[in-house]
Parts: structure tokens; C-alpha cells; sequence
């Protein structure tokens, strides 16, 4: 046998190095193929926990997939904060895309026409924030609470979902949500309560526009 630190021959029998007096490394039969098998369970080990994350991964990826899109309450929330900001573009990115090019279609109008649409509600909202300015002065604050979300169903809902064929929306389900707006500042406050009119198209809500009135 070879010395494994000078690398001088010995007699396979020797324990000592002649050389340089090294304690010898007998060979032992099988002890490659011990170390063979360790390593393959470390990589099935490591495998294992890999295929694990790569299992949870998916289940977050899957519920992603199957519980995203847009809550109802999140829609009202939009709705509200867009509202209050007087910003008609994001009320308008709360109704179905196909149902603001059906009605737009419908009306004949263009790009421009819609832009022009938008600024008109932009200025509609801003005289009602500047008439609450002149009540109560500057600094008000706004809150709002749901009161309630009844479902639509039976023949109601058949009639909405009716509404949106000609626009190719599929509604599924539909809401109608009672909110209260409140505005208070120095200890004055004034609520209103409206009621929100929703449908579910995929796995969104989104104003329900048909039964709230015209868009133009």
C-alpha cells in the first residue's frame, strides 16, 4: 500500500510508514460503496426538501390563482377613495372594459369623446367637494361604513345578467351594498347612506353600472 501523506510504498500488511512513520490506512472492502450510498441520501434528502418548497410554492401560486381578483369591499373602497379624490378615470376603471366600449359604441363616440366624458364627471365631483369646503371649511374628513350587502338573486339577477350580454360580459353574481358616507370636521358631521350596485365578472366586482344609470 502507498502512503496517503508521503506517498512511499509499504507492505500491505504494515500499520507505520517506513518512511516517514504515518499511520497507515488499511483498505477495507466495501467502504467505497458505503460512502457511495451516503451521499445518495444526502442528495434524496436535499431532493425531498426541495420537492417541498416546490409543493408549497404551487399551493400559494394556486390560491393566488383561484382566490385573487377584486374583492367587493375593495371595489366600494375604490369607489369611495376615487370619489372623494374627485377622480372620475378611476371610477371609470371600476366598470368592465367591455361595458365602457359597448356604451361607447353605442353613443358613437371615440377616444376624445370619452376623454372629454371624464373631465365633464371630473369637474361634477369637484363642485361637490368645493360645496362641502363651503359648509364646513377646508380640512373635513371623510369616512364611510357598509351597512349591509344583500345578494341578488332569482329573476333579479337573470335580469342583469341579461343587461350585459350585448356588451359580452358574463356576470355571475351580483350585490347591492348599502354604504354610509360620513364628513365631519370640529365636532360637525353629516352622514348619507347610499345604495352600490355590483356585479362579479370573473373573479372581480365591479359597479354595476347598468342598474346604477347611463355611463354617458
Amino acid at each position: 500500500m502507498f502512503c496517503g501523506k508521503c506517498g512511499a510504498k509499504n507492505d500491505d500488511n504494515a500499520e507505520f510508514c517506513t518512511s516517514c512513520g504515518a499511520k497507515l490506512k488499511k483498505y477495507v472492502p466495501g467502504a467505497e460503496s458505503t460512502v457511495s450510498v451516503s451521499y445518495q441520501n444526502d442528495k434524496k434528502h436535499r431532493g425531498g426538501i426541495i420537492a417541498a418548497l416546490i409543493a408549497v410554492a404551487a399551493v400559494i401560486i394556486l390560491g393566488v390563482v383561484l382566490f385573487g381578483g377584486r374583492g367587493y369591499k375593495t371595489t366600494i373602497k375604490k369607489y369611495v377613495d376615487a370619489t372623494f379624490d374627485a377622480d372620475a378615470g378611476a371610477i371609470f376603471d371600476l366598470i368592465p372594459d367591455k361595458v365602457v366600449d359597448y356604451e361607447m359604441e353605442q353613443d358613437e363616440m371615440d377616444s376624445d369623446d370619452l376623454k372629454d366624458a371624464v373631465d365633464e364627471a371630473n369637474e361634477m365631483l369637484q363642485d361637490q367637494l368645493d360645496s362641502i369646503d363651503s359648509y364646513l371649511g377646508e380640512g373635513w374628513k371623510e369616512s364611510y361604513k357598509i351597512l349591509s350587502a344583500e345578494n341578488i338573486r332569482g329573476d333579479d339577477l337573470d335580469e342583469i345578467k341579461d343587461a350585459y350580454k350585448d356588451a359580452g360580459v358574463r356576470v355571475s353574481a351580483a350585490k347591492q351594498v348599502k354604504v354610509e358616507f360620513t364628513v365631519k370636521k370640529d365636532g360637525t358631521e353629516h352622514s348619507n347612506s347610499l345604495d352600490v350596485s355590483l356585479i362579479k365578472v370573473g373573479r372581480s366586482w365591479y359597479l354595476d353600472i347598468m342598474s346604477m344609470g347611463d355611463l354617458f
